[in-house]
Order: C-alpha cells, then structure tokens, then sequence
C-alpha cells in the first residue's frame, strides 16, 4: 500500500546514499574538508576526550590532533576557562549520538591496528559519516509514517522528493550530514510520531520517548528546548481543546511527571560536566556570540543571497502558502506548527551570525522541515486536485530540483557556490552556470560592475612605480586623485604579479578604492586580488566602483597585504572614469 510514497522514500535514499558515499564522501577529504572537522570536531571531541585520552579537563591532547589532522587552523573547540580547565563549546547531545558509530571506529582501529585508534583516523571518519548517513534514512521513514496519517500517498511522496531533492537537506543529508541539523531533523521527525502515538493511547513508553527526545534535542542544541511546544500543542484546533488539553495532562499526570523526568535527566548531563569541569552549573561557551534579540535579522534570513532561506530554498515558499490550506483543512496541525514555526524562525534569525558561517543557505532551518512539512503537503494535497496549478506548480518544483542539485554541485566540487561569502552580483553572473571567467571571481568582494560601453574613457589617474609588498610591508602608499565632473563609476586597473598566491581568504592582499568627502571615506570599495592570480601569472587586475552621490573631495587607490607573508608586485596604476 501507499506505493508512491514508498518510492518516493528509495529515491530519496539512494540520492542521499549515492550523494554521501560516491559523489563527495567526506571521510576521504583531507583537514577541515574531512567529516571530523569545523564544529562537527567540537562536537565530537567529548567522545575521545573521556573514552580515550581520558583528559576532558585539560585537553593536553589537542596538540597532537591538530598537528597530525587539522580538523581546524586552531583549537576551536573548547575555550580557556578561569579555572584553569578547558571547557568544550558545544553542547553534549550531538556526542552522545556519534557515540554508537565512534565506538564502531574505535573498534574497528583498535582490532585491526592499520589505523591509529587516536579517534581521528579514517575508520572514526567513515563511521560516523556512514552513521549520519543512517539517521538521515531514519529520520525520512518517521516523516513519512507521520504524514501518511493525515495526508494522500501522493501528497506525501512529492512533499518526501520536495525535501530530499529540492532543498539544501540533501547537502545536509548526505555530505555534511554530521551537522546537528540532520540528527535534529530526525529527532523531530521521531517526536511528532510519539506524540501522535501518545494522544492516541497514552503509554509510559510514549511518555519516556517524548521526554528522552526533547531532552536530547535540547542537549544537542539548547534552542530545541521549543521542541516541547508539540507535545504541548499538537491537535489543538481552539481555546476549547487548550483547555481539554490542560485537563487531559492533569488527569494522566503520571506521565507528564514521568515525561518531564527524563526530560530533566538528559539535560542536566550538560550541568554536571560544566560543574565537573569549571564549577559552575552553567556556562556560556559562545564568548561574544549570542542573539539580536530586539533586531532579529528576517528579511536577511529569508531573502539575502548571503545565506538567505528562500533564496537558496525557494520551493519552500509553498510550505509558507501551505498554511494557509492546513488551515482550512487540518485546523488539528496549524495552531501546532504555525506557533512553532514563528518562534523557531524568531529564535533562527536573532542570531548575530544570522549566516551561520559556511552554509548552503539557511542551514538551521533544516531541524525545523518536520514541521514545514505538513503546510508544504497540505498545499500540495489541495493544489493537485487543479490541473492548471498542477502543472504550474510542477514545473516550479521541477526547476527547484535542478537549482538544488546544481547548488550543492557547486558548493563541494564546482566552486560557484561560496559559502559565507555568496552576494547578488556573484549569484547572478554565476546562477545555473558551470563555468565563468576568473574577472567574475571579483564580484564575490565587490558588488559594483561597470556593464556599459567603455569608450569613451575619462582620463584620470596614471602612474608607473612599482609596489612590492610583503611580510614586513603591509601597507603601499595611498594614491590620491580628483574626480572629474559627470564621472558616475570609476574603474581603476593595476599590473600585478605574485611568485606564490595567497589561499587564505582572510589574508588575501587587496586592491582598494576610497571616495572622501571633508577628509571622511564615504566609500569604500576592494577585491581580493589572490581570487584573480595565480603563481608567476602576470596580469592586469580592474575594480570598479560607482560613484557615490555624495559630494567627493577626492578619490584613492591603495593595496594592503591583509597579514600575508607572500610578496606582491604592482605596477601601472591607471584610473579611468565613464559617465
């Protein structure tokens, strides 16, 4: 029965499975590329700390890690308390998750003796990779089941293909699925199937399940303590079953306590190791990170080609329209999941790096789809039922599929997906491409690109003098010069070499243009030249720059050498105006 949600289910884990394990297996990448590597290494490391080097305290191991696998430049992962110790940044939950595929590693490493059994070498790697791999399978059968019972076999088959294929939870799926947002989706998927499974026939199994999930969900990422709105909310559809709801949790009070108690157990596993190690009963271990909770960052979080949700997502906007139809037709859901949604998103976008570093788009709403779910099929379960909007809306899907297969192309092995880094000028000059020119690459740091007819050119600045900069010459000399009137871009060029580029993207060296107005920089514009050389190239670097509105002084050229250690040589500065 329900066949084409069955299929649907294969075929979203054989793309996971062919994805993660033929296309960009990430246990074969080497350094911060590997699966033991950026947070995923901080969330880990509880696992060798205690079970290996039995040193959660000191971390007098974290030397030898680093040197021999480089998970990260530094350690990152735990901070220097007052006390002397080293408290770890991440919470423990995610651990405690890795915990049967590290021991599979260790296992493995230890019998076998061809890999160090350090907790770092390939079989850790591979094992926790393949263990994501089955919690994503895990994860997709209970959001399957759960929708089964309120929803078509081919509603909830084109919702399963919708998330799997044309949202970025197949990157975070399949490749860097040891990210908390896969085991979270999992999690909750498990949950909406006990709380169903509980309001149905309360059980103390069900009981002890919910709380034991919320519970890890809350240690894996303490803002999942709002996973306990579902089981608060779920199958309410008006004031009057809030108050049924109240009275039905007081009559089988017993395993509200019970639920809660487990609850309470996983979570105070974070309190003991922070009194263990520092203590303190709590600890904040993000230093200066933290939420906007006045400014949340909305707009940016849902349409900023930085990260934005809907633009690297956009087939999820029928998951927004979907609310409206659970509305009318599963008014049980929408109080739930509307509510959840709200906060969820509020709680996502008040944080100050509402980017979340090196993501494909909006990488913490991922935990979340679950519940997007189910407007997303309500509205596919109503919109299939017209055969003009069927196809309109196929089509639409259609070309989400392909963006979403073509973006996570991009981000692992086609280099035009930059994570962290993404603006509008790159996205559009790179969008449903597969090659460009390298000039494109300057767009990443600047935005302005002069498009119009380059003659005539205004003359403005020229000047040969060669500039070599390096380790103990950082800065070359501003170049001023004025600007002629009826000049609305600039666009200013230099010869420049270099016998060895720079790849650290932060220590880069730049080409930079300045407009002052009263001796004030009004504007400032730069491109990482390193994006654009390579070694022993010689040749001809532009930036372009429009001319603010302002009333300029004056405008200037400079390079700075960001802290590189490698030489730079520049020479023919030329600057040119268009109007």
């Amino acid at each position: 029965m329900n066949i084409f949600s069955r299929i649907a289910l294969v075929a979203g884990y054989c793309l996971i499975f062919f994805t993660g394990v033929f296309y960009y297996p990430k246990w074969n990448q080497p350094a911060t590329e590997a699966t033991l590597s950026w947070d995923v290494s901080g969330y880990y490391l509880y696992l060798p700390a205690i079970l290996i080097y039995r040193d959660i305290k000191h971390c007098n191991f974290k030397d030898s890690v680093l040197n021999k696998y480089h998970p990260t430049p530094d350690f990152q992962q735990a901070f220097l308390h007052p006390s002397g110790n080293y408290i770890l940044k991440y919470t423990v939950g995610q651990a405690l998750l890795f915990s049967p595929f590290f021991f599979a590693g260790h296992i493995y490493a230890s019998l076998l003796g061809t890999y160090s059994a350090d907790g770092f070498s390939y079989p850790y790697q591979i094992s926790i990779g393949l263990g994501m791999l089955l919690y994503s399978f895990i994860g997709l059968y209970f959001l399957r089941k759960v929708l089964l019972k309120y929803f078509t076999d081919v509603a909830t088959a084109i919702t399963l293909l919708i998330i799997v294929f044309a949202t970025n939870y197949l990157d975070y799926a399949a490749i860097d699925g040891a990210m908390t947002h896969n085991t979270l989706f999992t999690l909750y998927a498990i949950l909406i199937f006990y709380v169903i499974k509980y309001y149905e026939k309360p059980s103390l199994q069900s009981a002890i399940l919910i709380g034991f999930i919320t519970g890890l969900a809350t240690l894996t990422r303490p803002t999942e303590l709002i996973s306990i709105l579902i089981p608060l909310l779920w199958g309410i559809r008006n004031y009057q079953d809030f108050k049924s709801r109240i009275a039905f949790l007081l009559n089988e009070s017993k395993y509200l306590i019970v639920s809660v108690f487990v609850f309470l157990l996983m979570i105070s596993i974070q309190f003991v190791y922070w009194k263990c190690v520092s203590g303190h009963w709590i600890v904040y271990t993000y230093g200066e990170e933290g939420f906007d909770w006045i400014q949340p960052h909305f707009i940016n979080g849902l349409f900023s080609f930085k990260a934005g949700w809907l633009i690297y997502s956009p087939v999820m906007i029928l998951s927004i329209l979907g609310f409206i139809q659970l509305f009318k037709n599963h008014r049980e859901h929408f109080y739930a999941t509307l509510v959840f949604s709200l906060i969820f998103c509020y709680i996502c976008f008040s944080w100050k790096e509402w980017w979340y570093g090196a993501s494909l788009g909006q990488r913490a709403m991922i935990q979340a789809y679950p519940i997007f779910a189910f407007p997303l099929t309500s509205f596919v379960e109503q919109v299939y039922k017209k055969r003009l909007w069927k196809l309109i809306v196929s089509l639409f899907i259609g070309l989400c599929i392909y963006y979403n297969l073509w973006l996570t192309h991009q981000a692992h092995k086609g280099g035009l997906f930059r994570a962290g880094e993404m603006n509008a000028a790159f996205w559009f000059a790179t969008i449903g491409r597969y090659h460009v020119s390298t000039d494109v690459e300057s767009l990443i740091d600047n935005e302005d690109r002069y498009t119009g007819a380059i003659y005539p050119e205004i003359p403005i600045f020229k000047k040969s003098e060669l500039i070599t900069l390096g380790k103990d010459n950082q800065f070359s000399k501003e170049q001023f010069f004025s600007l002629p009137k009826n000049c609305s871009w600039i666009r200013a060029s230099a010869e420049i070499s270099t016998p060895q580029k720079e790849w650290d993207m932060w220590r880069m060296p730049q080409f930079i243009i300045k407009f002052y107005r009263s001796g004030s920089v009004t504007k400032s514009n730069y491109i990482r030249i390193s994006r654009l050389l390579s070694d022993g190239e010689v040749k001809i670097i532009k930036i372009d720059a429009r001319v603010p509105k302002d009333n300029i002084d004056s405008v200037s050229i400079s390079f700075w050498n960001a802290g590189s250690e490698k030489q730079i040589f520049i020479d023919k500065l030329k600057a040119v105006g268009y109007k």
